[in-house]
């Protein structure tokens, strides 16, 4: 069961740009799409996330902290990756492009 005091744990959480970790992630646990179903994911998500199964005996959690939780997290707003206690939580994230953050 997932707890949001693991969640909030800076050395059980890596944040990372998405383009740069799922293709290697996709290969190591065999979700040759999990690019894909990531993107599906965050233009419709849900409360409970959802589980995908890899080739390789591994499964994986895609879900929005913030929503799953009661409490706001950091960067809880984008889609995590939660494959348990035993391996780090992936953070996805966009950078911002240039003038998006101050409105420009």
């Amino acid at each position: 069961m997932m707890n949001i005091s693991w969640f909030q744990d800076p050395e059980h959480v890596v944040y990372c740009k998405e383009e740069e970790v799922l293709p290697r992630l996709a290969r190591e646990l065999g979700i040759t799409d999990l690019a894909e179903r990531v993107e599906a994911f965050r233009q419709a998500p849900n409360p409970e996330g959802v589980n995908l199964k890899g080739k390789k005996r591994t499964t994986l959690k895609l879900f929005i902290p913030n929503l799953s939780f009661s409490r706001p997290l950091d960067m809880g707003e984008n889609v995590w990756i939660y494959m348990g206690e035993l391996c780090p939580a992936y953070c996805l994230y966009t950078p911002w492009e240039e003038g998006e953050r101050t409105g420009e």
